[in-house]
């Protein structure tokens, strides 16, 4: 916790290295001094098929990450967080027309997590 999950256009893995998008992202999150380092889980999902808008062959390329963090952080902390993240994959894949970032809560009461002794 908290868990980065970075969605993109699968043929972007003929342009960019992901591995870097998912360092940098990490590295972001990490930057902020909002989350412990050892905490931060960042990960990448390709998508194959998709439409953008009324690109119905698929061919424009995008990226969304969606930051998932436990409820009780401050409107400005989400969003320098959620800066942050887009600062960085916007840096990262400058030639992607589609970078968007959202920031959600997860309640407490409904996260569950098991954590090695």
């Amino acid at each position: 916790m908290p868990h980065l999950v970075i969605e993109y256009s699968q043929q972007l893995e003929d342009t960019i290295s992901i591995a870097t998008l998912v360092k940098n992202g990490q590295q972001a999150m990490n930057g902020t001094g909002l989350f412990n380092a050892s905490a931060i889980k960042t990960r990448a999902v390709p998508y194959r098929d998709f439409v953008l808008g009324n690109d119905e062959a698929g061919n424009k390329t995008f990226i969304h990450a969606e930051v998932r963090i436990l409820e009780g952080r401050t409107t400005e902390q989400k969003e320098a967080l959620s800066a942050a993240i887009f600062n960085s994959l916007c840096e990262s894949a400058p030639e992607v027309p589609e970078i968007s970032v959202e920031v959600r809560d997860m309640q407490k009461a409904s996260y569950s997590k098991r954590v090695p002794f």
